[in-house]
């Protein structure tokens, strides 16, 4: 599989978990089981925050 970004922010759990699934269906049939798939996010600031970006509780 390749890497793939988008052009405007992610701005919730469910649109993270809605655009990984379609990177997983870009890619069927597969030829071996999945075992585990990655996401990672980057490109995260601190400061004033955005209205259309996801604040993450640590």
């Amino acid at each position: 599989m390749t890497s793939w970004s988008t052009s405007i922010a992610v701005s919730s759990r469910s649109e993270l978990e809605r655009l990984s699934v379609a990177l997983l269906k870009n890619e069927m049939p597969l030829s071996r089981p999945v075992r585990l798939l990655g996401v990672s996010l980057s490109s995260l600031h601190e400061g004033e925050q955005d209205e259309s970006q996801l604040g993450l509780p640590i």
